[in-house]
């Protein structure tokens, strides 16, 4: 019986010590991660890669696009005129707020009201174009009047477009920036940074429609209710041209004015790293694509990605106690607390993956609604830069965990501060654990009940019937029962 109640008693704790609440659970990646950060002071001194290329150019930066995590900086929160790379946030725009076969019909003010001199291509006014076509007009060929057209079709008018595109700036971070038009002319109010742009074109190349018209090469349009002749369209981006050539060129846009001077967005893939140059006040067409190679070349060579699920569950135990294979109740497949699998780390080729510093950052909801919702987020820093982060998500679905009749706490309930924004948890309060140690020590003295009924007091008996037949024995002789 001794050895039973250890058993069970074993089993108590070490339910006891894989099931913490949502909110214990939290605080307990929050409290190993800080022990792991206080392990790390050494390694966080180690330096970003050494060997940054220098660039002519006055701005410039390269940005990992499924992280946001600036690999390489020169004076990427100055403003400056942005041309014709204006038109990455007017194409995100129209793919978000219209469909590609809309038909868009071009006004008097799209025709005129833009510089005859400045990038068109030829529309005249009544003509119509799908907003495919037009995608690509502003994205191949820089058409200034088919970025108004655009702009009017959407929104009505220029004004109330504009508003619209710095109200997507401003969602997207973007703090340096001012649109005044939809095509990037010199206007004295419109301007942006390195860091905005790269924020906007993030976005972008992260949208297929996008990413699939900026890789394009050419593109034709066909007669339309007014021009009889076929019109072919072609990139003006060398790397996708083909006349400079650049291994991993995905696509891009290119913006001059005298003004602006020369700037230049390019996308590129390799290795697993989908990155995002930006160029601005070049002065040359001959250093913004070498200070593009330089600085892209710069970072494939020198960073590596890592997916933050697949390698916090490798990892074990150690890299997030929340999210480990050696507890069910967290388990990837059971729990419905998990890691997002599109979350990604970036780091230099020379640090490991548990050099990076993590903080938890939870997030309160008014209401959780079926299905997947984000509750937090793990933000990852080396050496003082950000790196990348990943979402936690409370799967509200049905688990087949150990805890299937029970309900794990609302993330309702993280805490908030006085503006109601959410507050990193380091708590260690928690109202299922009670519960939890409850019902488990009701079934342990229900076992043991049990146990002592159908077990322990058969057995008593049985061995008592024994005793006493063993004992009468004593008194007779062995020959007492022979029958003769």
């Amino acid at each position: 019986m001794k050895k039973t109640i250890a058993i069970l008693s074993a089993i108590c704790l070490l339910f006891i010590n894989i099931t913490p609440s949502y909110a214990q659970a939290a605080s307990n990646i929050l409290t190993a991660s800080k022990s792991s950060n206080s392990d790390k002071s050494e390694s966080s001194k180690k330096l970003w890669p050494d060997n940054e290329p220098s660039v002519n150019s006055d701005a410039a930066i390269v940005m990992e696009a499924s992280t946001g995590a600036v690999l390489y900086a020169k004076n990427i929160h100055e403003a400056y005129y942005p041309a014709s790379i204006t038109k990455i946030l007017t194409a995100l725009l129209a793919i978000e707020n219209s469909s590609l076969g809309e038909t868009v019909t071009f006004s008097k003010e799209a025709i005129y009201d833009v510089d005859l001199d400045s990038s068109r291509i030829g529309i005249d006014v009544g003509e119509k174009l799908t907003m495919e076509q037009c995608l690509y007009s502003i994205m191949l060929e820089s058409a200034n009047e088919v970025a108004y057209a655009m702009a009017e079709h959407i929104s009505g008018d220029v004004d109330s477009f504009t508003d619209l595109m710095n109200e997507k700036a401003k969602e997207l971070g973007c703090t340096d920036s001012n649109f005044v038009n939809p095509h990037g002319l010199p206007d004295p109010d419109h301007y942006t940074s390195a860091y905005d742009m790269a924020l906007i074109s993030r976005a972008a190349i992260n949208n297929p429609i996008f990413k699939e018209i900026t890789g394009t090469r050419t593109y034709v349009i066909p007669p339309t209710n007014v021009q009889k002749e076929t019109r072919y369209l072609a990139n003006h981006h060398k790397f996708i041209k083909g006349d400079i050539d650049f291994d991993g060129a995905i696509g891009g846009k290119t913006g001059y004015t005298s003004k602006a001077l020369y700037t230049l967005v390019t996308f590129a893939q390799r290795d697993g790293l989908t990155l995002i140059s930006i160029i601005m006040h070049c002065d040359s067409i001959e250093h913004e694509y070498a200070d593009t190679s330089r600085i892209l070349n710069y970072a494939f060579d020198n960073f590596s990605i890592y997916n933050i699920a697949d390698t916090a569950n490798s990892e074990g135990s150690d890299s997030t106690p929340l999210f480990t294979k050696y507890s069910p109740l967290f388990s990837k497949t059971n729990s419905k607390l998990q890691i997002s699998s599109k979350g990604n780390i970036v780091l230099p080729n020379s640090a490991d993956y548990k050099d990076a510093e993590k903080e938890i950052v939870l997030k309160p909801l008014d209401k959780i609604a079926k299905g997947k919702n984000v509750i937090g987020t793990i933000q990852y820093t080396y050496g003082g830069n950000y790196v990348g982060s990943a979402d936690i998500i409370y799967n509200n679905v049905a688990s087949d965990n150990l805890l299937k009749g029970a309900n794990i706490p609302s993330p309702t309930a993280i805490p908030k501060d006085q503006n109601g924004n959410a507050v990193n948890y380091s708590g260690d309060s928690s109202g299922l654990r009670p519960i939890i140690i409850g019902i488990i020590i009701g079934c342990l003295i229900l076992g043991l009940g049990l146990y002592i009924i159908f077990v322990e007091i058969p057995f008593r008996r049985r061995r008592t019937s024994y005793l006493e037949k063993r004992g009468r024995k004593k008194h007779y002789r062995r020959d007492d029962y022979m029958d003769f």
